[in-house]
């Protein structure tokens, strides 16, 4: 049998119920609270002001795993595919689309437009979105343009299967585009 007096008192050095009592207040236990919108809001803001994961997540006294799972979070809506508009190894511009109801949704994580998928425009159309692919794709005047799209697999001219081939990358420039896609995408 075991004696609990002396474990609480190797464990917490006392078996005093009231200190014990003020021990166990003071520790933390259980599921920690979920940040509120208006600190998701906030930690938004600290991203795009340059702040790092790391950063947010000690200010805001929790992992950086469960601050990337709260800036991961796709909006609401249906969307088939996410693209993420990337300057190195930071995510700039997150591009939700719908190819069925000819939408998309953005949310920009950095305050630098020059870096940003549409620049200035928070509220991008879909006809945005189609010229922002072909900004970011070779030219569909570019000469050897069939042999070209034949090298990467392509029949014709699809300026969103050619960025998928080259990441959109263009010359000279530190931006590109991952792609994701949600659940029963059929390309």
């Amino acid at each position: 049998m075991k004696d609990y007096r002396k474990l609480c008192l190797e464990l917490f050095g006392t078996d005093d119920e009231n200190e014990l009592r003020a021990i166990a207040g003071r520790m933390q236990s259980g599921r920690k609270k979920a940040l509120t919108k208006q600190d998701l809001q906030k930690i938004i803001e600290l991203q795009r002001s340059g702040k790092t994961t790391n950063e947010i997540a000690e200010m805001f006294g929790v992992s950086r795993q469960t601050i990337s799972k709260y800036l991961n979070r796709k909006p609401d809506g249906d969307w088939a595919m996410r693209l993420d508009f990337m300057f190195r190894q930071k995510v700039c511009t997150e591009i939700y689309v719908d190819f069925i109801g000819k939408r998309i949704k953005i949310i920009n994580r950095t305050d630098d437009i020059m870096k940003r998928a549409f620049g200035k425009n928070e509220n991008p159309t879909w006809q945005d979105f189609e010229e922002f692919l072909e900004d970011r794709c070779m030219p569909r005047s570019r000469a050897y343009c069939k042999t070209i799209l034949r090298r990467i697999g392509l029949d014709s001219f699809d300026a969103l299967r050619i960025l998928e081939a080259t990441k959109g990358r263009t010359a000279e420039d530190n931006q590109y585009i991952n792609f994701n896609y949600g659940k029963g995408m059929a390309f």
